[in-house]
């Protein structure tokens, strides 16, 4: 019998042992989780405050570029309002009278020896310009005004009505732009 009560005590004492480490596994376990819990819920928090900087810079790049592409188009709408304007511009000076388109002539070659020029015209203005320029060498397709040459062809003036507009335009853009656009 004493050995009965031997292997009872035993396992008495076994029973309060395995009872005392499932408690103090279940105290661990416990724990564990909480950290982990914790570590999650910390991970979560960095996630989604990297996810809300995230959608934050997308959106400023978008609405960037949104902005960046209106501004191209507001540019181009102006750019093709310009070079309407610039064409219509043109066309008025090519339609001039003949006196008021002669006398413009005179003065775009004013300042040139004629004698030691090749000249250059519309076809328009060919029976005139042809008069004030014994050098007178042909037509050029323009709307009006003339082309300029040395003898030797190393220097070229062209001031035919296209080429003045679009001078014109360049030297006073910002103010044509502000007439246009307010």
């Amino acid at each position: 019998m004493a050995l009965d009560a031997v292997v009872e005590d035993i396992l008495a004492s076994s029973k309060s042992k395995v009872a005392e480490i499932n408690a103090e596994t279940e105290q661990e376990v416990a724990r564990i989780l909480n950290e982990a819990r914790e570590r999650a819920a910390e991970i979560k928090s960095e996630k989604e405050g990297e996810a809300d900087s995230a959608v934050e810079a997308l959106e400023r790049r978008v609405i960037s570029s949104a902005h960046l592409q209106v501004k191209r188009a507001e540019l181009n709408v102006r750019k093709d309002l310009m070079d309407e304007t610039r064409k219509k511009l043109v066309e008025a000076v090519s339609k001039l009278p003949e006196k008021e388109n002669e006398n413009l002539i005179k003065e775009i070659v004013k300042p040139y020896n004629l004698k030691e020029m090749k000249v250059k015209s519309s076809k328009k203005d060919e029976a005139f310009v042809s008069s004030l320029a014994p050098n007178f060498v042909g037509t050029v397709d323009t709307a009006g005004g003339v082309v300029i040459e040395s003898e030797d062809g190393s220097m070229s003036y062209d001031h035919t009505y296209e080429t003045l507009a679009s001078e014109a335009f360049s030297k006073s853009m910002k103010d044509v732009s502000k007439i246009l656009f307010g």
